[in-house]
């Protein structure tokens, strides 16, 4: 099984693990507690014409509150909503998702993060056939370090579970850098709460989904990608 960590674009024909740890892919995973499913919209146009009784729409633009929306892109509070639909507009997760879908709609995609690491790890060696490449969304197409950490983060637990499985694994350099960086939790913490998305967020008054965000494999839930919704499998 070939594990390789890439930046925002898939290449893989196989599964995907899409990370965009602060904040949508954490936002997913904890939204799916209380929601049935998760809509990922890129326009707020789409997000709005979406909106009825059942639904929740969640959104920023470059961290800033949309008009219309009942909250942000915060983990932290989605907690407290529940409805059958989550619509959810980011800036950078759910473009990923869509720019992978688009290319091709046989590959699994997962949504991964901090906060279900483990869980997500686990399913992925389950449902892939020869590959597991996770996607680092990053910030406007560039580097970003918690996505970084959160890939390390998961890169960690699959190469746990394989050995415990005893699975034969092709850990690729990306790969491997990433599980170094993650590999001292504490320290992954750190790099977390100190990179520029973390200080983007605090700036904007968001500091409380920081703490939400770095928490490690807390949650079981795995979040699915498919027809244009997330569900939890």
């Amino acid at each position: 099984m070939k594990i390789r960590v890439s930046q925002f674009n898939s290449t893989t024909d196989d599964l995907t693990i899409v990370i965009d740890l602060l904040r949508a892919s954490t936002t997913i995973t904890v939204a799916l507690n209380n929601f049935n499913k998760v809509v990922p919209v890129n326009s707020t146009d789409k997000a709005l014409d979406l909106q009825d009784n059942n639904t929740i729409l969640a959104g920023e633009k470059d961290l800033k509150p949309i008009e219309g929306f009942d909250l942000s892109n915060t983990p932290h509070k989605i907690k407290d909503y529940t409805a059958d639909t989550l619509v959810l507009k980011t800036t950078n997760g759910t473009r990923v998702l869509e720019n992978i879908y688009n290319r091709n709609k046989n590959i699994k995609i997962l949504i991964g993060s901090a906060i279900n690491a483990r869980a997500v790890a686990d399913k992925a060696l389950s449902l892939a056939t020869d590959e597991i490449e996770l996607i680092m969304a990053g910030w406007h197409g560039l580097f970003s370090t918690e996505d970084c950490i959160g890939a390390g983060l998961i890169v960690e637990e699959i190469v746990n579970i394989a050995n415990e499985r005893s699975i034969d694994l092709d850990v690729e350099e990306s790969a491997l850098i990433s599980k170094l960086l993650a590999s001292n939790h504490d320290r992954a913490r750190e790099l977390i709460d100190t990179s520029l998305a973390a200080e983007r967020l605090t700036k904007h008054g968001f500091k409380d989904d920081i703490a939400v965000c770095h928490e490690i494999s807390e949650l079981d839930i795995v979040p699915l990608y498919e027809d244009g919704k997330i569900i939890k499998l």
